[in-house]
């Protein structure tokens, strides 16, 4: 039993108490006598990385159904492309594999090329033996989340996943090609291999709980039966929340002593206080959708008629309410008292911007009072940003006809700060890809400025050349430059006032992204 047995942060991911049954569950889908490949799914601090690092550890040393596993955290250094990810994958095999298998190993020269047909030698030299290698990938949507991996990568992985000698466990929020990034990542068939059904991790069960309180039992310290309810009442088996809570209550707590409902209520009122962070991180991975749910059934409960049953289900396997009769009605305290304390600024929020036409109606004061929080904006362009949000209504169209004069105020900036008077440009800009003309002096086109900009700026992937300007500001000069060119043909433009609004807000982001510009170039100067 570990020292410290209820941890809510850590280096290290704490012991697994309860899920007896959900593990056993994902087990069942590794041992058969032709395993699953398997996807565990859940939201963020509901213990998916707990499950998962136990069950490496199960498979670790050489038994019956596995030689070894590996157990790779991609949420940190998250592979960025195709060779960073072969790489990753290919260490954690070769580390793994030295201990139990050390002639395997050898196969893997991480030094050199072609590492996905030494993987192929690994595990076909794994096959002969008829052994098998568990790979544990926890965060995998993290790697997902990026665009810079290729169907090519998936389709490689997919080849190895066909080996019998491998078998693969992914952890992520929701189903992996769900999760793509890209449309080319999602047309692989390697997302096809995994089980059809994700196992999905949500809050405690009910059998959970004798496991999860065990700690107490070899402290010597007992709950009876109002504390264990209570203790299940108020985190809503929440895994995160019930740590915190049961973290606090066997810190106060002394050997031979019994717990009881007023010591579980003391300490939720201390953890409202104490957790805000934990509270707001689960709201947070809430959808706005299920936010006003929610806050609506901490109020008076909800009648099931007036929930989606897609959401009622998200809820319940949160642990933030169930179904009781005909309403849903919370089965977290902790979250329920959270929610009230949130649900004016949800309310509100669904008032101003629930339907489309409370959305047209209030979202040009939103967009005035970003404006009003940029600092130190030049005004001309300040000016023409105002102008463009007032426009906004009634006839959309006219508010992006603002386009062209904001990318050239924000082209004319660049180049005072970039270029000396004559707008002659360095020759170290070459280096950048600039191509010169004989006069060696900026165009007059800002389609060709646009694309200057974009090398010097190293926007081209190429090393940048500029003094101040940064890619972020190049971008969206770019982009507002080529809506510039779509909004001047207003005769062939449709423009709504969502498009109009994403204009608006890419322009205040321009405000703001070339005010920092300048004023480092400023800081330079004086």
């Amino acid at each position: 039993m570990s020292e410290d047995p209820y941890k809510v942060r850590g280096v290290e991911a704490p012991e697994m108490l309860g899920r007896q049954r959900l593990f056993d569950g994902l087990c069942r889908h590794l041992v058969k006598a032709t395993p699953d490949h398997v996807c565990v799914v859940g939201p963020p601090q509901f213990g998916k990385s707990v499950l998962l690092n136990h069950l490496a550890l199960q498979f670790k040393t050489p038994g019956e159904h596995y030689v070894t596993s590996l157990y790779l955290d991609l949420r940190h250094a998250t592979p960025g492309t195709d060779d960073e990810f072969r790489l990753r994958f290919a260490e954690g095999i070769k580390d793994s594999l030295q201990v139990v298998r050390p002639e395997c190993a050898e196969y893997l020269e991480l030094e050199g090329e072609g590492l996905h047909d030494l993987l192929l030698l690994v595990f076909d030299e794994l096959a002969k033996k008829r052994l098998r290698l568990l790979a544990v990938l926890d965060g995998f949507d993290h790697v997902l989340a990026g665009s810079g991996i290729t169907r090519n990568l998936w389709d490689e992985m997919r080849t190895l996943a066909q080996k019998s000698s491998l078998r693969l466990v992914t952890g992520s929020r929701g189903r992996l090609r769900e999760l793509c990034k890209t449309e080319e990542s999602r047309t692989s068939d390697f997302w096809e291999i995994f089980y059809d059904t994700p196992l999905q991790v949500g809050c405690f069960e009910d059998d959970d709980w004798d496991s999860f309180l065990r700690p107490f039992k070899v402290t010597g310290v007992s709950l009876d039966k109002s504390a264990v309810k209570e203790l299940s009442n108020w985190s809503g088996g929440v895994p995160v929340l019930a740590v915190a809570m049961a973290e606090r209550l066997l810190a106060a707590a002394s050997q031979g002593q019994t717990l009881s409902k007023p010591d579980v209520d003391a300490t939720a009122e201390a953890t409202i206080e104490e957790r805000r962070e934990l509270l707001a991180a689960l709201w947070d991975d809430c959808s706005i959708e299920l936010q006003s749910d929610l806050a609506a059934i901490a109020a008076s409960g909800l009648p099931l008629r007036e929930i989606a049953d897609e959401r009622r289900r998200d809820l319940e396997r949160r642990g933030f309410a169930r179904a009781i009769g005909k309403k849903i009605r919370p089965s977290c305290r902790l979250m329920a008292q959270y929610a009230l304390q949130r649900a004016e600024g949800v309310a509100n929020l669904r008032r101003m911007f629930g339907a489309p036409e409370r959305f047209e109606g209030n979202i040009r004061n939103l967009l005035e009072l970003r404006l009003t929080q940029v600092d130190g904006a030049d005004p001309e362009l300040r000016d023409f940003v105002e102008r463009a949000i007032r426009d906004l209504q009634p006839e959309p169209v006219n508010s992006v006809v603002w386009a062209r004069s904001i990318a050239g105020r924000a082209l004319d900036l660049i180049w005072e700060a970039e270029l000396p008077n004559d707008r002659s440009m360095p020759d170290d800009w070459k280096f950048a890809g600039v191509q010169f003309d004989d006069r060696g002096r900026l165009p007059r086109s800002r389609g060709r400025q646009c694309q200057i900009l974009r090398r010097i700026t190293g926007t081209e992937h190429n090393d940048p050349a500029a003094m101040f300007v940064t890619k972020p500001t190049c971008l969206l000069v770019d982009h507002l430059q080529s809506i510039g060119d779509f909004g001047q043909h207003r005769e062939e433009a449709t423009v709504s006032i969502f498009m109009a609004t994403a204009f608006c807000l890419s322009s205040i982001g321009l405000c703001e992204s070339l005010a920092r510009d300048l004023a480092a170039s400023k800081r330079s100067r004086s």
